[in-house]
């Protein structure tokens, strides 16, 4: 259910999905839906909690690197590309940011500045460890997010490169920027 609710809502939209829709693309009836979810914002909870899950990935990923802070970045972002692209990583960038309410919007707010400190606490090593220039920690953060969190909208999987390729190409035009090299 949550797939096919995932692949709806970021292909079709949340507000443009019904139950109804999910119900019989499920070949179920509505009510049996309803064993399964209090409703369609719950159905969309679900699927961000499976992309929360894997931004913990990517979390775990960055620690475990035997490097410094530019290492980790890296490979977060490198991680990170995937969730965003997947179903249901386009579900929470695209969707659930707009479209939770109440107490689901709290948590994936919190989830989100949790991300945000993570991600400065890495970039502030790598300051700290030479391997990125002195620079505002949130303001580098808050760029490196709003790249990645758009890839969803323009990424196309039938493209020539992955999103592993594409990260490590967006990660290089931000660490040296787009002036010539003579400038």
């Amino acid at each position: 259910m949550l797939n096919l609710a995932a692949h709806s809502f970021s292909t079709v939209g949340y507000k443009q999905t019904s139950m109804d829709d999910i119900a019989a693309a499920l070949a179920v009836t509505k009510p049996a839906l309803y064993y399964y979810a209090k409703n369609k914002e719950d159905i969309l909870m679900q699927c961000a909690r499976i992309s929360l899950e894997r931004v913990e990935l990517c979390f775990t990923s960055a620690k475990e690197v035997q490097g410094n802070g530019l290492d980790r970045i890296r490979v977060f972002f490198r991680v990170y590309a995937n969730m965003v692209v997947s179903e249901f990583g386009s579900a929470l960038m695209r969707e659930a940011r707009r479209n939770l309410t109440g107490e689901n919007q709290k948590n994936l707010r919190q989830t989100m500045i949790d991300g945000q400190n993570f991600l400065e606490s890495i970039i502030a090593e790598g300051i700290k460890d030479g391997s990125i220039r002195d620079c505002d920690s949130k303001r580098l953060a808050h760029v490196l997010f709003s790249a990645f969190n758009q890839m969803p909208i323009w990424y196309n999987p039938k493209g020539p490169l992955n999103p592993e390729s594409i990260a490590d190409e967006m990660l290089e035009l931000i660490i040296h920027g787009v002036g010539a090299k003579n400038t």
